[in-house]
């Protein structure tokens, strides 16, 4: 029997890790020039830094979109 396309992306979801469990500190890199992704694991692979896909040399750490506030005292 074939899985309807609700059932295979369903199973798909589930096999496949979320990118927070990929990687749990949550690093990402993106290439100012065409805005591509990277972990940090990624971009320790390669001997420079440079974007894979394009060889920008320029990339920029993505910061979470949670805003932290402190108290002052």
């Amino acid at each position: 029997m074939e899985a309807g396309p609700e059932e295979a992306s369903t199973e798909a979801a589930l096999q496949e890790p979320s990118a927070r469990q990929r990687n749990p500190g949550g690093l990402f890199y993106e290439c100012i020039n065409c805005g591509s992704r990277l972990t940090a694991d990624q971009l320790a692979m390669t001997p420079e830094i440079k974007c894979p896909f394009c060889g920008y040399r320029i990339l920029r750490k993505v910061r979470p979109p949670i805003v932290k506030h402190v108290k002052a005292r």
